[in-house]
């Protein structure tokens, strides 16, 4: 539909045509009574009309062409503003599109990812980006999500940005900030290696109820970003901070019921399950200790359910402390599994690095129960006066040694298929692509070796 004039427009343009027609008027009276009394006295009588005729027309042109010139100005000023009209009709319609994409994914990360990607295709932007800052410093950038860009172009940059340079001038400001060519702004820091070339820059934060969800920039649209761009922009980063902010209230939510839910588990867990298997094992342990009539046999069969319930017992206290945390510190854990063991007057523990922090929990958990296996054999069995718990790692893989100075033994070739400790101890760490490799000679103690690579 062809655009049509507002009609405020269409009634300031009346008072022109009525001063128009009333100038011509106005006009061509003048003209004629000036030329009667001086002109006219000083021509030949025969040419007087002829004469008129000629000024007439010569002014009527004149006035023509000014009258003109002004109506023909006025229709640029309506057209242009019937275009910008038009700009911003289709600027709201794709605002309206945008602000109902945003709400239709529900994951947080997914939202704000989400949010980059319509803010670029909203303003024909080649790039766009959205920084999210740390909670407890409202300078540095914990999280950068990125639009129009190559997940080869992204690794191949290094490092997302800190907040330096024009990143971080927007973040300090907390102002908009729009460049035809962003090089010439005195916060500039340049680009790091094979980062895209970019120069035109629109870049403002994303606030909702006066606190920053995240920092919007928009790079690289032809011909520039225009008031009209930011404007938009503007609107539809006030309704972005609405979405992540609630996004962000939901997602918070859910991880306090989560983490509530896990605290009820390791409760039940522990007060429960743990106690019962405790007082097991303690029975056990008394009827072993009190009853002198039970044969070799019975007693070796009733410390190995013992060894199993406390295997049992480690591997829920284990299963607890995950409910707890998303993080476990392999050498805290194994502390706490080995003072729960008993006293650990005969045991040292020697760590040569601290990578042992970068190891995943499942990997943490295995490694416990193997160790446990091992130590319990080297107490039990071995009858060991000292026990060295010993962690070393290197690029590749990693590496816990549990050297006893017990009674030792002499390996067969064939233990890992009848011992039923060492055969677990081996599939936990052939889970992890590794191996367990054991070294004892008799009354010369033994060496538990736990290989594993990183990947």
């Amino acid at each position: 539909m062809p655009p049509t004039a507002d009609p405020a427009e269409r009634t300031s343009a009346k008072p022109w045509r009525w001063i128009a027609t009333l100038m011509a008027m106005a006009g061509v009276s003048v003209t004629i009574v000036l030329f009667h009394y001086l002109v006219a006295p000083y021509l030949p009588r025969g040419s007087h009309d002829f004469s008129l005729a000629i000024i007439l027309v010569i002014g009527t042109g004149f006035f023509s062409y000014f009258v003109f010139g002004i109506l023909s100005q006025q229709q640029k000023a309506v057209t242009l503003a019937n275009q910008r009209l038009e700009r911003q009709r289709d600027g709201l319609t794709a605002l309206r599109e945008a602000s109902y994409a945003m709400t239709t994914v529900g994951d947080w990360h997914d939202i704000v990812q989400n949010v980059v990607d319509v803010a670029r295709k909203l303003t024909g932007a080649r790039y766009a980006a959205l920084a999210v800052l740390e909670d407890d410093d409202a300078y540095t950038i914990s999280q950068f999500f990125t639009s129009g860009l190559s997940a080869e172009e992204v690794a191949a940059m290094g490092p997302y940005p800190t907040g330096r340079g024009l990143l971080g001038e927007v973040i300090r400001t907390r102002r908009p900030i729009r460049l035809q060519r962003l090089q010439d702004h005195p916060a500039s820091v340049g680009f790091p290696p094979h980062h895209p070339k970019m120069e035109s820059f629109l870049g403002l934060p994303l606030l909702y109820q006066n606190q920053v969800m995240g920092h919007l920039y928009l790079t690289e649209k032809a011909g520039g970003f225009t008031a009209d761009d930011q404007s938009m922009v503007e609107l539809f980063a006030r309704q972005a901070a609405a979405v992540i902010a609630n996004a962000r209230f939901y997602q918070d939510r859910e991880s306090f019921a989560t983490l509530k839910e896990r605290e009820r588990i390791g409760r039940d867990l522990h007060d429960g399950v743990l106690q019962t298997l405790y007082g097991t094992t303690l029975s056990i342990d008394n009827l072993v200790d009190s009853v002198e009539t039970l044969d070799p046999f019975a007693i070796k069969e009733l410390m190995r359910i013992s060894e199993t319930l406390s295997l049992l017992m480690t591997d829920i206290r284990f299963f607890i402390q995950s409910l707890e945390s998303t993080s476990i510190d392999f050498k805290i854990a194994l502390t706490d599994m080995l003072r729960r063991q008993g006293p650990m007057d005969d045991i040292s523990m020697e760590f040569d690095d601290s990578r042992y922090l970068d190891l995943h929990p499942e990997r943490i958990h295995d490694l416990l129960l193997s160790i446990q296996e091992a130590v319990s054999n080297a107490r039990s069995h071995g009858h060991a006066h000292h026990i060295l718990v010993h962690w070393h790692s290197t690029a590749e893989s990693y590496q816990v040694q549990i050297i006893d100075d017990g009674e030792g033994f002499v390996p067969q070739p064939d233990a890992s298929h009848t011992h039923f400790g060492v055969r677990n101890m081996s599939k936990r760490m052939e889970r992890w692509h590794g191996h367990v490799d054991i070294q004892s000679r008799l009354h010369e103690g033994t060496t538990v070796t736990l290989t594993a690579p990183w990947l």
